[in-house]
């Protein structure tokens, strides 16, 4: 499964045209660095997403 995330990651990276560690070399801590990230930015969104609808629609988002 890591070697199949970190390749995926690094087509990621290429088609970015970013560069990324070689196959083979830190295919663990490259994968958990990417799902580090998208976890961080998952919370993040729903994070926003709360604080919008909480704004938008104060009355609603708690009702009493």
């Amino acid at each position: 499964m890591i070697k199949f995330l970190a390749d995926f990651f690094r087509g990621f990276h290429m088609i970015m045209g970013i560069s990324s560690p070689p196959p083979g070399q830190d295919d663990k801590s490259f994968v958990l660095m990417w799902v580090g990230i998208l976890t961080a930015a998952g919370v993040a969104a729903a994070l926003l997403l709360y604080l919008i609808i909480f704004i938008i629609f104060p009355h609603t988002a708690h009702p009493h």
